[in-house]
């Protein structure tokens, strides 16, 4: 278990440590386990390396900073299977992005006017289960540092982008303006149902 340090309201991980820990108490009282294990600045560039040349990944700082404190955070059953949270370490969100974001060249949007078009989707990049076959993705099309979040399905990919020209296939509002807005929430409403 990580240790606190005292770093709440200085720029530190204090909000995060409150948050988790909130987590790990909800957990408890569920009958349910909470791990997590921090993971070096050098995994995530990895992460960046892998990734490219389709995306120039620059992993967002409260992002950098969750993954230095906890890494990887699932909750479990007594069963050790994967409930409700699972943040991905590096190496998973390098291997789920690639195999449940990308989307091949062959793969069309149609409009509601009938037009298709070519869609791409490698300015996504996963880094948490969404379940029900999501993953929760950073958009890096949007400015940085921090980077909105998105809810990626295959079967309706809302934040692909067109082949030609780039364009937005939907209108769609990103879930969250960044990892640390998607963290509260998530976590929230998981204390919330304990």
């Amino acid at each position: 278990m990580a240790k606190k340090t005292g770093a709440k309201g200085k720029g530190g991980t204090g909000g995060l440590e409150e948050l988790v820990y909130g987590l790990i108490a909800a957990a408890a009282e569920r009958d349910l386990g909470a791990v997590y294990g921090a993971v070096p600045p050098v995994a995530l560039d990895e992460l960046a390396a892998v990734l490219r040349p389709e995306v120039e990944f620059a992993a967002p700082p409260s992002w950098r900073a969750f993954m230095a404190a906890f890494g990887s955070l699932r909750v479990l059953d007594a069963a050790g299977e994967v409930v409700e949270l699972c943040v991905y370490t590096p190496r998973e969100a390098a291997a789920h992005t690639k195999q449940h974001v990308r989307v091949g060249p062959g793969v069309l949007w149609i409009d509601d006017d009938g037009s298709e078009h070519a869609i791409t989707t490698d300015h996504l990049v996963a880094f948490a289960d969404a379940g029900g076959g999501g993953q929760w993705c950073f958009d890096t099309s949007a400015l940085g540092p921090e980077l909105p979040v998105c809810c990626h399905h295959a079967d309706e990919p809302l934040f692909a982008r067109k082949r030609a020209g780039g364009a937005r296939v939907s209108a769609e509002a990103h879930d969250y303006p960044d990892f640390t807005a998607w963290l509260r929430a998530t976590i929230g409403e998981f204390v919330q149902a304990a």
